[in-house]
């Protein structure tokens, strides 16, 4: 299977020898040998150059939409994408005039083995010359006239460092002034030439803000922002202590290979090349939006579109002129992503790629559509966005998701942000903040309410680890949701900047409620799992909790608030670190009302301690009051858990439990052919 389309070699052999008639239905071509007065009908130009593929998709997707203005499709339409760059001027919109029927869908794919990129970037080519030592320099005419502006570049399709400092890490304030202005330590900040251009990136706990100067004395060491209304403001009690920040856009920081400055009113760009540069394809972006789909008023869709095999490149963001507050909450959507697919219904994106861009990767608003096989990586912001208001399940499916957060680092692999669907068979790894997330309430940015929660979530077979890099307060899933199945995951490596507010494996969080944890294996976070604030029907069963560093359950409530129908029963949960708990409790109200039929082990020897309940500290403690009387403390027998093998021996005390084993073989993209 080629692109998801079987025997699609074969199929295509008369292509290749030129002729016409290459897949069933009607066959378009684009190639960037092509020509848009051409008839797009031929795989290759012929002898002459007189007909031959369209040059561009937007001229194959007009060509399809006068077709069916003319008549309806009586056949499947095919847009094969041959291989190279195509540097778009302009984004492709889609609207209710270029979808397909069921019987008759439309789909853009890339010709086989070649590899077209959709890129939204332009090349930078010089000419170059010496600044000073390292550092190079070149002047853009567009630049300097105001028509272009960009905040990324990319050498050789990786990201490269607008210049920022320190050059590695963070600052950390002195002394928070009000909620917009901070003293600094000595040397932090100078009278920079570009100051009003100037972006200070500063951390609270779950985000960020991205502001800018209003007044800076370096004599008194103080720096105050123009005000962007945030949520979150500097010196919030809520961040954990003095906020940490880092300054870009500073020429001053550019001081290893790899960074980059732009001036914007001379035009000049300077960069420390990470190779020769005539080794090197530079791209910066023009577009901040490769493809959106318009789908308009519910009822009136985009149907039966399906995009498979292409790359999606180059896009930029851009900063609000007071300066970029928070998210408000957690997630952290920008506007727009690279990809929107907006109300639209059995639609298609497979075995892509969307990379090297400056917000979320794709947004989805719709219901019965196919996210699958896709890659997704080095994003500005997080990799999906999804919303659903219909009755059908999206499904995300065997999507590999990774590097993300490298602008708005508060965004997640993959954010619901309203709705149900199916999230199964996903890598993902190295996000700044969580892997899945999904909320459901509101934020100031984020203003729709979770409306269609009863369709519920099924979060299951994914492997998620190496999130929680940049930010705090988060977790390989977070949810605070109702109805939902998370099931067969397996997380690990989860371990948020500090452990102030910890990273954990699953986080259960703020009213989660009608909601099953089962056969997931999580091992080496801050804590395994947290249940916080007022959840409700929770069950945890049959799972593998693994190496928590503070604690392994962290039950916790407000002082004002209780759970409510708490279940731990048959789980595998145990530790080795010196003076790490078994939970983590707020009192006697965040107990869960059931324990039992739990394998507790703690490899470093010596007793299961909790802390947070008088009278529940220890294990003895515990079992007197009700809990855990038929739980045991003993090895559970892993095979190999110093290559974190966590299958179980035969004769693990685990299976006279009712323990059932947990089958990883088909976890994350091991299942997929």
């Amino acid at each position: 299977m080629l692109n998801g389309i079987p025997g699609l070699v074969s199929i295509l052999s008369p292509a290749i020898s030129g002729g016409k008639d290459v897949l069933p239905g009607i066959t378009f071509f684009v190639s960037k040998d092509g020509n848009d007065a051409w008839s797009g009908k031929l795989a290759v130009p012929n002898a002459e150059k007189t007909d031959g593929p369209f040059a561009t998709i937007t001229k194959a997707k007009d060509i399809i939409r006068g077709m069916k203005a003319k008549q309806p499709l009586s056949a499947p339409v095919t847009v094969m994408v041959r291989g190279g760059t195509y540097y778009l001027d302009d984004t492709i919109v889609f609207d209710q005039r270029d979808s397909g029927t069921k019987d008759c869908p439309i789909t853009y794919m890339a010709y086989p083995d070649e590899k077209p990129v959709i890129s939204g970037g332009r090349k930078i080519t010089g000419p170059w010359k010496t600044h000073s030592g390292e550092i190079m320099v070149c002047s853009l005419d567009e630049a300097k006239e105001g028509k272009w502006y960009f905040r990324q570049l990319f050498a050789n399709g990786k990201r490269q460092t607008r210049a920022r400092m320190p050059d590695d890490g963070y600052y950390q304030i002195e002394e928070a002034l009000d909620g917009t202005s901070f003293r600094f330590k000595e040397g932090h900040f100078e009278k920079w030439s570009n100051l009003s251009d100037v972006e200070v990136v500063v951390f609270h706990s779950w985000n960020e803000s991205r502001l800018l100067i209003s007044e800076l004395d370096v004599e008194e060491r103080t720096v105050k922002f123009i005000n962007p209304k945030a949520r979150h403001v500097i010196g919030w009690s809520g961040g954990g202590g003095p906020n940490r920040y880092y300054i870009e856009n500073v020429f001053e920081g550019l001081k290893r290979p790899g960074d980059w400055y732009l001036d914007r009113h001379s035009g000049e760009l300077y960069y420390w090349p990470v190779d020769d540069l005539e080794n090197l394809e530079l791209i910066a972006p023009v577009l901040n939006q490769l493809v959106r789909f318009e789908g308009g008023i519910k009822g009136r869709n985009i149907q039966y579109i399906n995009i498979r095999g292409l790359t999606f490149s180059d896009t930029d963001w851009t900063l609000p002129e007071n300066g970029y507050p928070d998210c408000g909450d957690v997630g952290d959507i920008v506007e727009p992503s690279a990809i929107t697919l907006d109300n639209v219904r059995y639609c298609v994106l497979e075995d892509s790629c969307i990379r090297n861009v400056g917000t979320y990767a794709l947004e989805l608003n719709g219901e019965d559509n196919r996210i699958i096989g896709n890659e997704i990586f080095d994003t500005g912001s997080g990799g999906i966005i999804t919303r659903n208001y219909g009755d059908e399940h999206n499904v995300f499916l065997y999507n590999h998701i990774h590097h993300c957060g490298e602008v708005y680092p508060s965004a997640v692999g993959i954010n619901i942000d309203d709705g149900g669907g199916t999230f199964s068979n996903n890598l993902i790894h190295d996000i700044a903040h969580s892997g899945i997330y999904t909320r459901h309430w509101a934020t100031g940015d984020q203003l729709k309410e979770r409306s269609n929660q009863e369709q519920g979530l099924i979060i299951e077979y994914n492997e998620i680890y190496n999130v929680m890099q940049k930010i705090n307060d988060g977790g390989g899933l977070f949810v605070r949701d109702s109805n939902i199945i998370i099931r067969n995951n397996v997380i690990h490596d989860v371990f948020s900047y500090s452990d102030r507010c910890p990273g954990w494996g699953i986080y259960l969080g703020c009213e989660t409620r009608d909601t099953r944890v089962e056969n997931n294996i999580v091992y080496r976070s801050r804590e395994t799992i947290h249940v916080w604030h007022y959840d409700r029907n929770i069950t945890m069963e049959n799972n593998i909790f693994i190496d928590g560093e503070i604690s392994q359950i962290n039950y916790q409530n407000p002082s004002n608030l209780s759970h409510e129908n708490v279940r731990l029963v048959r789980n595998i949960i145990c530790y080795s670190k010196p003076g790490s708990l078994l939970f983590r409790l707020s009192g006697e109200r965040s107990v869960p009302i059931e324990s039992d039929y739990n394998i507790f082990f703690y490899a470093g020897g010596g007793e299961l301690v909790s802390r947070g309940a008088p009278g529940l500290d220890s294990f003895e403690e515990w079992q007197k009051s009700g809990f855990d009387e038929n739980s045991i403390v003993t090895d559970p027998m892993f095979v190999d858990p110093e290559n974190d093998d966590y299958s179980l021996k035969p004769d693990s005390p685990a299976f006279k439990l009712g323990f059932k084993p947990i089958d990883i073989s088909k976890v994350g993209l091991r299942g997929r052919k």
